[in-house]
C-alpha cells in the first residue's frame, strides 16, 4: 500500500495535473459564485439615486 501512494503523490505532483487540478477548483468556486448571486434580475432592488 505503500508504493501505491507514492504514485498517487508523483502523479498529483506533475506540472499538468496540478494545473488542471487548480483550474477546477477554482472554476467550481466561480460557477458556485455564479449560481449563487449570478442569475438575479437586475430589478429586484431599489436604485439608490432615484431622486437625483
Amino acid at each position: 500500500m505503500g508504493t501505491m501512494m507514492k504514485k498517487i503523490k508523483t502523479f498529483f505532483q506533475l506540472p499538468y495535473v496540478c494545473w488542471t487540478v487548480k483550474m477546477s477548483y477554482y472554476l467550481l468556486i466561480l460557477l458556485g459564485l455564479l449560481m449563487i448571486y449570478g442569475f438575479k434580475t437586475t430589478n429586484s432592488s431599489a436604485f439608490i439615486y432615484n431622486e437625483f
